[in-house]
């Protein structure tokens, strides 16, 4: 009968495997790198009656996670990388992306890079917002943007969009701000960069 008492009694205990491995689920701290191969940066510019459209390739970055929620990170863009994807005609497309990439706008030769280091990661509601630290041509400002995260055991998945005062940055050129009688030829002061970031260990 004892025995009997003891065989049940062990049956119920708890297994230390199985509690160990449910700890485990939740990621109390890790770092995920980047994939680049799967991850896309994509920029939206727009003037008076028009805009261009185009994409650029992220260079390196990590994602930060804590008890499940996104904590922090980096993501590095390669501006050489820079493409117009809405001209057709190669001759204008060039001179474009050839006009974007210098110190008119984004200035590549001295600063190949442009980075955003999040800060901080908020919940309000059902919604995330993340702050960063942008810094692009060596300029650097805070910027706060809605994002989806979705983490997982082995990996996140993590995309927003920015929308950018080009200004602040020193990119003057054709601004209403900086110069008059422009016409049509004024280039409006905001673009829009959307990241989409797969992270993996």
């Amino acid at each position: 009968m004892k025995n009997l008492i003891l065989v049940l009694s062990l049956a119920f205990l708890p297994v230390a495997g199985h509690a160990a491995k449910a700890k485990k689920e939740v990621l109390t701290a890790a770092s995920f790198k980047v994939n680049t191969a799967a991850s896309t940066a994509k920029w939206e510019g727009r003037k008076l009656g028009g805009s261009h459209h185009g994409e650029l390739l992220i260079k390196d970055g990590s994602l930060n996670v804590e008890k499940d929620a996104l904590t922090g990170g980096s993501v590095e863009i390669d501006m050489a990388s820079l493409k117009d994807l809405d001209l057709t005609d190669a001759e204008t497309n060039a001179k474009l992306v050839n006009h974007l990439k210098s110190d008119d706008f984004f200035s590549v030769e001295k600063h190949p890079t442009s980075t955003l280091k999040i800060t901080k990661v908020e919940k309000k509601g059902d919604k995330t917002f993340v702050t960063g630290d942008l810094t692009i041509k060596g300029i650097t400002h805070p910027v706060t943007f809605p994002a989806e995260v979705k983490i997982e055991k082995n990996g996140v998945k993590a995309k927003g969009e920015m929308s950018v005062d080009r200004t602040l940055y020193d990119i003057k050129f054709r601004s209403a701000k900086f110069f008059e009688n422009l016409g049509d030829k004024v280039i409006k002061d905001l673009f829009t960069v959307s990241v989409d970031l797969s992270a993996t260990k």
